[in-house]
């Protein structure tokens, strides 16, 4: 089971966890929406997480647009 890890300044919660060799990480958005994924260590799990975080912010952004 994942452990929530402090949310984000922008309301995002980000949860890492050690599965054996690799980190699990999963990141929730502020409505609720789950993206995850596994990398090969930790900074790499982070580094990953950063990154859908602002994949999910622009996306979010651009569904406001009503593009």
């Amino acid at each position: 089971m994942d452990r929530p890890q402090r949310p984000t300044p922008d309301g995002f919660r980000l949860a890492l966890n050690p599965t054996g060799e690799a980190w699990s990480w999963r990141l929730t958005t502020p409505a609720g929406a789950e993206v995850g994924a596994h990398a090969p260590d930790l900074g790499a799990a982070r580094a990953s997480a950063v990154f859908a975080a602002s994949v999910m912010q622009a996306l979010e952004r651009t569904r406001r647009r009503r593009f």
